[in-house]
């Protein structure tokens, strides 16, 4: 490493879909600032998640693997401190490492290689959210829509404005603290580059937001579903299932209710556009706008009522398709039309800090996309798992070039052309003339999967979090969540009786190429 290798900032958003945005083709969500950076930055067309849920997806982009390589099955899943993260490997090559907001890390180990790590988690760091319905269980158990942690009707109803909300105090909190971590950096003699990721909740239902971000926009300018409702009957066999999984058979979503809730979910992307742009500001002042390499990006995407459906846990393209946008300061902007996936991400960044592929001692999964930002497209299949919630057998999603193939032993199999049918209306599995191409992607997915033993090992490391959650509930019960640091422990301010104006002076931060 070189004093010369930029630093690295991540912006992670959760639950925001690729097509809403501009960049992607949107035409309602006012951005003005991922609009910038996707000017000036390369635009990927066709990125994906590796899981439709939140712990998994961010688990697999950290270690560049897929999740059930290392046992991220759900949201309640261990990420094993024994799995190396990009960013123990940058730490390890000089970076400094630090994290504000949520990654939804469960388990003792709450820093995976963040040197700092400025807020605790939003949602819990332990064992309380593993799956208590098995898969031969998904349709006899009556609780399973409303088990920990899962979204429900409830969240699309409650669409409205709200003076506040939980997700608002934390996504205020994540960007305060990464604001005021830059300018710490500025002033630090600590002058190692630096790889932060700033990692929001929002657009994450419920579809809440403020009067003032609700108000940039009105009922009439909401685009409807580009797919319409469609009838339950004819529904693929586990879209039906994740109708009662999510409690949609208790409540009838009316026309207005669908335009309120997608309105909601609108004013959060303004929201978390306008953070964003504060950052992006901080980034700027603070000295470091030339020399940071900006990737934007969310965990997985929302149905947002597309085809009659919400949220996640489908492998159809809206709870999938994500965006990424990669700013260098060395490369111009473009599109990169090649499907690619988060685990890219690792690989990638590993590529910016000047550490080669031939210094991995680990396995991964993921390829680096700097031969993208290069103009050099390079096609290989993409891998995306749902292992678990609202599936009654593990379900797997292979994309090669324009064809996409969904596998599960529980259901069908479906066959999209992507290109040809981009919303995903006509099955071509079991048609002749498409029997070569589904054999194909039938045989990658043979190479990569064993669905008996991660059947029986899903099952397996469900039953073994809950006797460690249930003994924990037994007595004292030791907190795996983070606390972070108090305030007293900083530096930054005056903590001795040193000479006024001296101390004050010491907090200066000139603005970039300002006159003395």
């Amino acid at each position: 490493m070189t004093s010369e290798n930029p630093n690295i900032l991540i912006f992670m958003v959760d639950q925001l879909t690729a097509h809403v945005l501009n960049a992607y083709g949107g035409s309602v969500c006012k951005t003005p600032n991922i609009d910038a950076l996707a000017d000036r930055g390369v635009v990927f067309e066709n990125a994906y998640c590796n899981y439709p849920l939140c712990a998994p997806s961010r688990f697999s982009m950290m270690s560049g693997r897929l999740p059930s390589r290392i046992g991220a099955y759900d949201n309640g899943a261990e990420f094993r401190a024994s799995t190396p993260t990009f960013a123990h490997y940058l730490r390890r090559a000089g970076y400094y490492t630090s994290i504000s907001g949520k990654m939804h890390f469960v388990g003792p180990d709450q820093l995976h290689g963040f040197e700092e790590r400025l807020t605790t988690e939003i949602y819990p760091g332990d064992f309380s959210w593993t799956p208590t319905v098995s898969y031969e269980d998904l349709d006899q158990d009556d609780e399973r829509r409303f088990s920990a942690g899962v979204s429900s009707v409830e969240t699309v109803m409650d669409a409205a404005p709200k003076a506040r909300s939980m997700q608002i105090d934390y996504d205020d909190d994540v960007v305060h603290h990464a604001i005021r971590e830059l300018y710490v950096r500025a002033r630090s003699t600590d002058k190692r580059p630096f790889m932060m990721t700033v990692s929001l909740t929002h657009p994450h239902d419920p579809y809440v937001i403020t009067q003032e971000y609700w108000d940039r926009y009105t009922d009439d300018t909401i685009d409807a579903p580009r797919v319409p409702f469609i009838p339950l009957a004819a529904r693929d066999r586990h879209s039906q299932s994740l109708y009662t999984h999510y409690g949609m058979d208790k409540t009838e979503i009316s026309e207005p209710a669908y335009r309120r809730a997608r309105r909601g979910y609108y004013g959060m992307i303004s929201y978390v556009d306008e953070l964003f742009g504060r950052l992006n500001t901080a980034l700027q002042d603070s000295g470091y706008g030339n020399n940071t390499v900006l990737i934007f990006t969310s965990d997985h995407g929302d149905m947002i009522g597309e085809r009659g459906m919400w949220f996640k846990k489908t492998l159809y393209e809206p709870a999938v398709n994500v965006p990424l946008i990669i700013s260098h300061p060395g490369y111009g902007p473009g599109r990169v039309n090649a499907p690619v996936s988060l685990v890219d991400l690792f690989p990638t960044v590993l590529e910016f800090a000047g550490i080669c592929q031939t210094d991995l001692q680990t396995p991964i999964d993921g390829r680096s996309l700097v031969a993208a930002l290069n103009g050099t497209e390079e096609i290989a299949p993409i891998l995306v798992e749902h292992i678990d919630g609202g599936t009654a057998a593990p379900r797997v999603m292979v994309r090669d070039g324009a064809m996409k193939f969904i596998f599960s032993p529980a259901y069908p199999n479906m066959l999209f052309d992507l290109v040809a049918d981009p919303t995903e209306l006509k099955n071509l599995a079991g048609e002749p003339a498409f029997a070569d191409i589904e054999a194909h992607l039938l045989s990658l997915v043979q190479d990569n999967w064993d669905f008996d033993k991660l059947t029986e090992d899903v099952i397996a490391d469900h039953a073994a979090r809950r006797i460690i959650d249930e003994a924990q509930d037994q007595g004292r019960r030791e907190s795996w969540d983070f606390a972070p640091r108090p305030l007293i422990q900083n530096t930054n301010y005056v903590r001795h009786g040193d000479r006024f104006p001296d101390l004050e002076r010491r907090g200066y931060l000139p603005y970039p190429n300002s006159k003395p």
